[in-house]
């Protein structure tokens, strides 16, 4: 799945910087999306070496830092140059292959190396990229902002990996957002997993998911929550929701907006707040999907947003009848209880049963116009084609065509509608005559299937 490290950088203010003036990585939605087969210290060193070289990328090929402001940055007491030599060394040789998850929506597959090289000479790192990762490194579609100095906190190399494809996820306007689902399989090429390990999921949810994202929660100003999709009672995939708390969970004296801007919010979210619900308990809510539902009335086949209006129309329809006294508390127990809604239950099979008639009103209507169009052009595609033959030929397919028809109990209509139109073009004798001579004119797979027809629908002629 995931495929390179690739990270760019942005300075405080521009010029000549050493590696003590930089503190945030631009990373390229590919890079984050990396096979997490590099440790702790060798995605951190990539991150502070590409954060170095950002600025010089688009001219040089070549790039240098002193290797004590390296281990300064890294964070790591040792003046041991094994561990750096270490970490450059994997750097070099790790072959991986980019946009898998394919963020920004064009397709582009590609292979290469972290590094292309790296020397270490009289106390001076070298090291450069290859021409093709130079340049999407300096040219990024889609980015995120890694912190340089808060990547050192991590005690783990999945929650680092985890935190920048959550960086990567978050909409920074709106402060809140979320993975697609991300199939399991794909989820462990993603953190570098391999199949003979945590081969348990419970094993692998414990020690690859949860902890890697309590320790997000705790160091970070994210708070980011999982929810699972299974299939056949297993997980299949997961998706991660992601907020940062900064913004909505202040605790400072200050007026709060009267309208806040319901259009940076989840359609969940607005609708619950729309609803009466608390701001903060509406992005609860949202966060937690059906994690904040009891676990023994968790329902199945439904998504969360339609999950959430059956509740929401329960609430309206208690109001009607004077039997709720707090709007919150009604409709935060009647989210986490799963209450029972079946009149919005019939209401909603109702409406799907009117969609899915009108459905096949217009798919029946489809249908008809297609196949009209198929005889359309079967007729016309006959009659080019017979006319494209020698006229020897073509009257001697007639003459045959009218002897046959002549006299026969079974072709009387047939004959009596040639004698009165003398045409083979006259609707009932071209049925007839069509169906003696298709086999001969009508070869091509569009003049013979509806089905290749449709598929070939647009490029050929049109009636």
């Amino acid at each position: 799945m995931g495929t390179f490290v690739c990270i760019v950088l942005q300075n405080l203010s521009h010029g000549g910087q050493g590696l003590e003036d930089k503190t945030e990585v631009i990373k390229h939605s590919a890079a984050i999306h990396i096979e997490n087969k590099v440790s702790l210290l060798q995605r951190r060193a990539w991150n502070i070496l590409l954060a170095h070289a950002y600025d010089e990328l688009p001219h040089k090929e070549v790039y240098s830092v002193r290797v004590k402001e390296l281990i300064d940055k890294l964070g790591y007491d040792s003046k041991d140059e094994n561990h750096l030599k270490a970490a450059l060394k994997t750097l070099a040789t790790c072959a991986v292959e980019w946009d898998t998850l394919d963020k920004d929506g064009s397709p582009d597959w590609g292979v290469t190396t972290l590094l292309a090289q790296a020397r270490i000479r009289n106390g001076t790192c070298s090291y450069a990229y290859s021409p093709v990762l130079r340049e999407r490194l300096h040219n990024p579609k889609v980015y995120a902002r890694i912190s340089l100095s808060l990547q050192n906190e991590f005690t783990s190399k999945h929650a680092l990996a985890l935190y920048e494809l959550f960086v990567d996820y978050l909409d920074e306007a709106r402060k809140y957002g979320e993975t697609p689902f991300i199939l399991l399989a794909h989820f462990r090429k993603l953190m570098g997993i391999p199949d003979n390990s945590y081969a348990e999921f419970k094993k692998l949810n414990t020690r690859v998911i949860k902890e890697p994202i309590e320790e997000i929660n705790e160091r970070t100003d994210l708070n980011v929550t999982v929810e699972y999709q299974r299939k056949n009672r297993k997980v299949a995939a997961l998706k991660f929701k992601i907020r940062r708390l900064s913004l909505l969970e202040t605790h400072d004296p200050v007026q709060p907006e009267l309208f806040p801007n319901q259009e940076d919010m989840p359609e969940v979210v607005r609708e619950l707040v729309n609803t009466g619900l608390g701001s903060q308990d509406a992005w609860e809510v949202w966060q937690q999907g059906f994690g904040y539902v009891d676990a023994t009335k968790r329902p199945k086949d439904i998504e969360f947003g339609p999950y959430i209006r059956e509740k929401i129309d329960l609430l309206k329809r208690r109001q009607a009848g004077g039997k709720v006294g707090s709007v919150t508390g009604f409709l935060l127990a009647a989210i986490r209880g799963n209450y029972a809604n079946p009149e919005f239950v019939r209401m909603n099979e109702k409406e799907q049963q009117t969609k899915r008639s009108r459905r096949e009103v217009q798919q029946a209507r489809r249908e008809e116009q297609l196949q009209q169009q198929f005889d359309d052009f079967r007729t016309r595609r006959f009659w080019e084609n017979f006319r494209a033959r020698p006229d020897a030929w073509q009257e001697e397919k007639k003459q045959a065509f009218l002897d046959k028809i002549k006299g026969a109990a079974e072709h009387r209509f047939v004959w009596e509608s040639y004698q009165r139109n003398r045409s083979l073009e006259s609707p009932s004798v071209a049925v007839a005559f069509m169906q003696d001579l298709e086999s001969e004119l009508l070869t091509a797979a569009e003049e013979m299937s509806l089905e290749a027809f449709s598929r070939a629908l647009p490029n050929v002629s049109r009636i």
